[in-house]
């Protein structure tokens, strides 16, 4: 909890203690106050109880607004949004490219629902600041591009960022706020890879909620499940962490224990951090493996290493 929310708290008990003292004071005053008196008590009541119903309402019609601002999962306009398709066609036929965007929607779609099992709710500070960075990023960079998307879903620039940047900004924020949490759970790894260590998590609570919207998107755009762009990687194992593992290209079980990491990664030229994900208990340093995974990116300053995801991993017997 902040101090914010500390410091807010506090106030509310302060007040609610006031609140009580007057109510205990009035009622143990009542009896010693004149009849004349008594129709003022009335009117105070009346007055009262039309405030408290007008704060009720306030805060009941805040809240709906909040809701009803908040972008549902798996919402298809966003869905041809992703995939940079027209929102109007009714059955669009997908490009092999278009397929495997579908799949990265799936991810984001995983993650914001993933984010809202826990009751992850941004703050209207974070969506705002999140938001500036977006339109400076999306639109006011790219403003060729930017006014080719408007001619194609037919909308003004405020339409525009009303019906898609601020909904997908509201997804990418809560994401956001789902790895500052996950962080206190998995400790001591690079942001990239916190994300691939939770995606995997929202993946399965996914499949396992949202099972029947994912074969109904499947067949209504053509998508079979398996369509993603699988690479390989084949190394010795090189370092085992508590949630990653390094596999090094060219290096052998000779090089562990002699050289430093850093040493075997600057000799062979290579390095990639993978999720320690669905891998074999047996896995050891010094193992030859063959890891399959779909995509990876440079580490911050570090060129030649490298971190990606996992779709599957193999030990293999000899090094080839």
């Amino acid at each position: 909890m902040s101090k914010v929310d500390v410091k807010v708290l506090k106030d509310l008990s302060e007040s609610k203690k006031r609140v009580m003292t007057n109510v205990v004071q009035h009622l143990e005053q009542r009896e010693m106050k004149e009849r004349s008196w008594r129709w003022q008590y009335s009117v105070m009541s009346i007055i009262l109880t039309a405030c408290i119903g007008i704060f009720l309402y306030t805060q009941f019609s805040g809240s709906q607004e909040q809701s009803a601002s908040i972008p549902i999962v798996f919402d298809e306009k966003l869905l041809k949004f992703s995939l940079g398709i027209d929102p109007e066609e009714k059955d669009p036929i997908l490009t092999s490219d278009e397929k495997l965007e579908f799949e990265s929607y799936l991810q984001l779609e995983s993650l914001y629902a993933y984010a809202q099992s826990k009751g992850i709710v941004p703050t209207q500070e974070k969506i705002d600041k999140e938001l500036e960075t977006l339109i400076e990023l999306s639109i006011n960079e790219n403003n060729a591009k930017f006014t080719e998307q408007l001619e194609k879903v037919n909308l003004t620039k405020e339409e525009y960022i009303e019906q898609y940047t601020k909904p997908m900004n509201y997804k990418y924020t809560t994401i956001n706020s789902l790895l500052d949490q996950e962080k206190n759970r998995y400790k001591d790894v690079e942001r990239m890879m916190l994300l691939f260590l939770v995606e995997r998590d929202a993946l399965n609570y996914f499949e396992e909620h949202y099972s029947q919207e994912i074969a109904y998107l499947r067949e209504k755009y053509d998508i079979p499940v398996g369509e993603k762009g699988i690479h390989s990687k084949r190394g010795a194992v090189v370092a085992i962490k508590e949630h990653e593992f390094l596999v090094v290209s060219h290096a052998d079980e000779s090089n562990i224990g002699k050289l430093s990491i850093d040493e075997i990664v600057q000799k062979h030229g290579n390095g990639t951090w993978f999720p320690l994900i669905d891998v074999p208990k047996t896995l050891s340093p010094g193992d030859y493996v063959e890891v399959k995974y779909n995509q990876d990116y440079n580490t911050e300053g570090k060129n030649i290493v490298r971190i990606a995801d996992i779709d599957s991993m193999e030990i293999l017997e000899e090094y080839q």
